[in-house]
């Protein structure tokens, strides 16, 4: 499908229709302040945001400014491995990290598709034509103009006018490459409008009203090179540098909840085999595993430092876990944390339940891209919600809390009660320490929670 050809198909459809049927098409001013202009500053940086980013698959073809489309077939080491999505680049770099004296190599099973940053697609029949087209990228982390920092929350909606300010089409886009097709189209309409308001992504995580083109254009300002946009071949550079025996321990010591993310003895796929494990590595070098209810014992052991940790599992019942594993890299994010264990071509990563929401009150508060806000505060009876108009909060699976206005962030914390009847606040900045309570739950609802706490009442709304 593309998306902007059949587009202007239907552009040309309807101003055939509106000669003989003018009084249904709907005439409205657009408002120029929401106008969206080609070769406009703005428009110009929406472009650089829905740029199609190379980089995830460096390990590939070392360029960051093209993707070779899945599935592709390569040779690593003389290891074979078809790489379907995201896994397969793991894959590649775990036959790489099997041995440190050795000289990797990766072979490319040609023919190939490549999808360039403006999402054009290329057959590619040897490595001589992929370097012809890497040589058009910037090299390791150096700047370039697509920006990775912020991204849409899809879908959007965009109006079309034509020359009579009559509103003749309203577009649904649902990804980067429909809204990059947009912008670069832009010239063959009279006028165009983003409708707002909408919501954008910064840094992966946290959720951005935008209520026109002003701020969508300081937002994307602000985000670009506000993070790592990893724009490098090191597909080393998240692997375990930092790691030591104490902070594995404590790792495991923050769960009491790990299941089988992943277990590749062989060449096979043993991981639905331990679905419903449950693994407990306590202090003290002990290992429970729940099956069912049933609760087996073991040990482990951790030494080493750096790239060069081991860790002895030893579970009698289930050997197929039992050996001195390499530990590879920790990768921690909202909250959940996986730990991924390599041998002789053979792959083991935990990952941690301790994070899965289990409780109504916490589930309606990290309901996925969740904003609130302030819908009434009192304080002794007294009225101080206005203090707090424009707040915008969220809640986070790692009991962070973040309250934010105008650019600024304050990071909190928050936790519910094991009846989930308690909600604790804690802010150390003003004027948010005012949340600063044990308060209890009232009501709860999708789109409200209401709380209590001696004299003070507080409502926060779902505004998203």
């Amino acid at each position: 499908m593309k998306f902007l050809k059949t587009t202007l198909v239907l552009f040309s459809v309807l101003l055939v229709l509106s000669s003989c049927r003018t009084e249904e098409i709907q005439i409205i001013n657009p408002p120029i302040e929401n106008e969206l202009v080609a070769n406009s500053t703005v428009a110009n940086l929406m472009k650089y945001t829905v740029t199609k980013d190379g980089s995830d698959d460096n390990i590939i073809d070392r360029a960051s400014c093209l993707s070779v489309k899945l599935p592709v077939t390569v040779t690593v080491n003389s290891k074979e491995i078809t790489v379907n999505d995201k896994d397969g680049y793991e894959e590649i770099e775990d036959v790489f990290d099997l041995f440190d004296d050795d000289v990797d190599f990766i072979v490319i099973s040609y023919p190939i598709e490549v999808i360039l940053s403006d999402y054009t697609v290329k057959t590619v029949n040897s490595d001589e034509e992929l370097e012809v087209l890497a040589q058009n990228c910037k090299g390791e982390n150096e700047d370039d103009d697509d920006i990775e920092c912020l991204d849409f929350y899809y879908p959007l909606t965009a109006s079309v006018f034509n020359s009579n300010q009559e509103l003749i089409l309203t577009l649904t886009i649902e990804n980067d490459e429909e809204m990059y097709e947009l912008i670069g189209n832009l010239k063959d309409y009279a006028a165009v409008t983003i409708d707002f308001p909408f919501k954008v992504i910064l840094n992966g995580d946290t959720y951005v009203y935008i209520n026109n083109m002003q701020e969508l254009e300081e937002a994307i300002a602000a985000a670009k090179n506000s993070c790592d946009e990893d724009d490098d071949n090191d597909y080393n550079d998240d692997d375990c540098d930092g790691c030591s025996i104490e902070g594995v321990k404590e790792i495991f010591a923050n769960c009491n909840e790990w299941i089988v993310d992943k277990l590749y003895l062989d060449q096979t796929y043993l991981t639905d085999e331990y679905k419903d494990f449950v693994f407990n590595f306590k202090e003290g070098g002990i290992i429970l595993v729940n099956k069912n209810g049933t609760v087996y014992e073991g040990s482990w052991e951790v030494s080493g430092e750096a790239n060069n940790m081991k860790i002895v599992v030893n579970v009698p019942d289930f050997p197929d876990f039992n050996a001195i594993w390499y530990l590879h890299e920790v990768k921690g994010g909202s909250g959940e944390v996986s730990v991924y264990l390599l041998l002789e071509g053979n792959h083991l990563r935990f990952k941690s339940q301790c994070s899965v929401v289990k409780d109504e009150l916490s589930a309606i508060l990290l309901a996925e891209g969740s904003v609130w806000a302030v819908e009434n505060f009192k304080n002794n009876g007294v009225d101080e919600t206005e203090t707090f108009t424009n707040y915008q909060i969220y809640f986070y699976l790692d009991n962070v809390v973040k309250a934010k206005k105008d650019g600024v962030v304050m990071v909190g914390s928050w936790e519910v009660s094991s009846d989930a009847s308690i909600l604790a606040l804690n802010f150390s900045e003003v004027p948010v320490n005012e949340f600063n309570k044990e308060w209890a739950v009232v009501s709860t609802s999708e789109m409200q929670v209401v709380l209590e706490a001696n004299d003070r009442r507080l409502v926060i709304k779902r505004i998203n």
